[in-house]
C-alpha cells in the first residue's frame, strides 16, 4: 500500500506541468471524438468485478499530430494487445458532433474493430456521444453525460448482435493530469459488474533538458 501511494504521488507531480486537462476514455463504452494530444503518453488503468472473476486491464495512447494518436490495450481477460489508431475527422460545433474514426487490430487472433465516433453538447454541462462499429457483428452506442468542474457523470448504452449493456460512472480530475473513476451496470439486464480505475498522461520529452538531466516541474 505504500509503494502505491508513493507511486500515485509521484505520477501526480511529474503531470502539473501540462496547461490542458485529461481526457481519457475509460471508464465508459463509447469511443469519445477527441485524440490525445501531440508529445503525450497516456495511461489508463483499471479492474472490474464481474460474475465472481476479477479483470485488469491497461490501455495507453500515444499523441502523434492533433489528429492522429496511436494506442494498445491489454485485454480484461487475455494479456494479449490490441493496436490500434484513432484519426480525429473534425471538432464540430455545439449539438452539431465532432467526428473520428478508429480501427481496432489484435494480431494474434486477427480481430478486427472499426468505430466511428460522434460527440457534441446539448448545453453547457450535458454532453452525448453516438458510436457506430462492426467487430464482425454490428454494434451501436449512446452515451449522455453531465459535467462537472472536476469531472462528469455519465450513463450509456451498448446494443450488440451477440449482448446488451448499460453502463454508468462518474470521473474525478485531479490538478488536470490525473483522473479516478469509479463504474458499474449491467450486461443483457441480469449480469452486475461493478469497476474503478486512474488515468494518467505524461509528456515525456518536456521532463528532459537538452543536457539530458530530467526535471520534474512544480505546480503553478
Amino acid at each position: 500500500m505504500k509503494k502505491l501511494f508513493t507511486f500515485l504521488i509521484f505520477i501526480i507531480s511529474i503531470c502539473t506541468f501540462a496547461q490542458e486537462t485529461i481526457d481519457a476514455q475509460r471508464p465508459t463504452m463509447t469511443e469519445s471524438n477527441t485524440v490525445v494530444a501531440p508529445g503525450f503518453i497516456q495511461a489508463e488503468n483499471g479492474g472490474t468485478y464481474i460474475d465472481g472473476f476479477y479483470g485488469f486491464n491497461t490501455f495507453v495512447r500515444f499523441g502523434i499530430t492533433e489528429r492522429l494518436e496511436f494506442r494498445f490495450a491489454t485485454a480484461y481477460a487475455s494479456p494479449t494487445l490490441d493496436l490500434s489508431g484513432k484519426i480525429f475527422i473534425w471538432g464540430g460545433k455545439g449539438a452539431i458532433p465532432g467526428l473520428s474514426f478508429q480501427l481496432d487490430y489484435n494480431p494474434f487472433f486477427g480481430r478486427q474493430n472499426y468505430t466511428l465516433s460522434a460527440t457534441g453538447d446539448l448545453s453547457k454541462k450535458f454532453f452525448y456521444t453516438i458510436n457506430a462499429g462492426n467487430d464482425y457483428s454490428w454494434y451501436g452506442l449512446g452515451l449522455i453525460g453531465f459535467s462537472y468542474t472536476k469531472g462528469c457523470i455519465f450513463g450509456e448504452y451498448k446494443y450488440h448482435e451477440d449482448y446488451q449493456q448499460l453502463n454508468f460512472g462518474v470521473t474525478y480530475i485531479l490538478k488536470n493530469e490525473v483522473q479516478f473513476d469509479l463504474n458499474g451496470g449491467l450486461i443483457d439486464y441480469s449480469t452486475l459488474y461493478v469497476g474503478a480505475g486512474i488515468a494518467f498522461r505524461l509528456k515525456p520529452f518536456d521532463l528532459i533538458k537538452n543536457d539530458g538531466t530530467v526535471v520534474f516541474p512544480t505546480a503553478e
